[in-house]
């Protein structure tokens, strides 16, 4: 069961006790909603999708997936292109080299800042190739957390590993041109994932993600989140309402009946199941 923007509103109404919209016009209740459901979900993860893509990916949203340099290859104005462990932009298409594109060595460890040509194809260094960037995921910017990772291989998938950034940095970064099958990943910052080793080839990788919900704007909308997840929204919308008008008694009380609700909700859905009742626990 999923809950619409009116039924949203007539909750939070109820609870401000302003039936008839004397105090807060639909527009603004809507903004408090929006908020609320944000909340519900970083609290408590509760939307979470698997979104597939390929690693290398393109660095710019929107951009062609990157295909591994090949010698004497064509290349079109646009593409992207792969060599070692940095992803090229195609400025000007033609033909490439038999000569690889120079890999940075000795005193010039750095990517190349200007373009440069390999053979006709005029290139511009794009980015790393260990890096995937929230806004190239299919849910782009939307994307909250990453919480797993798999990556296909042949017919297998295979679960990735989980390192703290510190640790990542440290134990699978050390090495420079370290490029295999990715068997590890870390979260940087706000919006980019790290793999590594950095992709020998093209794979293709699920993550599972949280992601923010799209925010509610017709009064017919219905709600991603579903019962009971919905729940807390309005206490945490009526928690703004009174916020906004400075009576922050009220507000306060608001706020602690959603940390409840959350709470609540998050015992509730707590099922204990048995994985395998002929076997041994691993």
């Amino acid at each position: 069961m999923s809950q619409t923007l009116q039924g949203y509103i007539t909750q939070v109404r109820r609870l401000l006790h302003d039936a008839n919209g004397n105090f807060y016009s639909d527009q603004q209740l809507t903004d408090y909603i929006n908020a609320g459901r944000e909340r519900v979900v970083r609290d408590t993860g509760c939307l979470r999708t698997i979104q597939i893509t390929t690693v290398p990916t393109t660095p710019v949203a929107g951009g062609a997936t990157p295909y591994f340099w090949t010698g004497g290859g064509t290349a079109n104005t646009g593409d992207y292109v792969v060599y070692n462990i940095f992803i090229y932009k195609v400025v000007n298409g033609g033909v490439f080299s038999t000569t690889a594109p120079n890999y940075p060595s000795g005193p010039n460890p750095y990517p190349p800042s200007t373009t440069f040509l390999n053979g006709t194809v005029t290139l511009q260094y794009a980015g790393p190739s260990e890096i995937i960037n929230f806004s190239c995921l299919p849910q782009g910017t939307q994307t909250l957390d990453v919480l797993n990772i798999n990556l296909y291989w042949g017919n297998t998938r295979i679960p990735m590993r989980y390192l703290s950034w510190t640790d990542f940095n440290a134990q699978l970064r050390f090495w420079q041109n370290y490029i295999g099958r990715p068997i590890a990943f870390s979260v940087f910052g706000q919006s980019q994932i790290y793999i590594s080793p950095v992709p020998d080839q093209v794979y293709t990788v699920e993550i599972d993600t949280v992601i923010l919900p799209t925010p509610m704007v017709n009064l017919a909308d219905t709600d991603t989140i579903n019962d009971p997840y919905y729940n807390p929204v309005q206490f945490y919308a009526a928690y703004q309402a009174k916020y906004f008008e400075q009576s922050f008694g009220e507000a306060e009380i608001f706020k602690q009946q959603y940390d409840k609700q959350v709470m609540a909700v998050q015992t509730s859905v707590y099922t204990r199941r048995m994985l395998n009742p002929y076997s041994t626990p691993y």
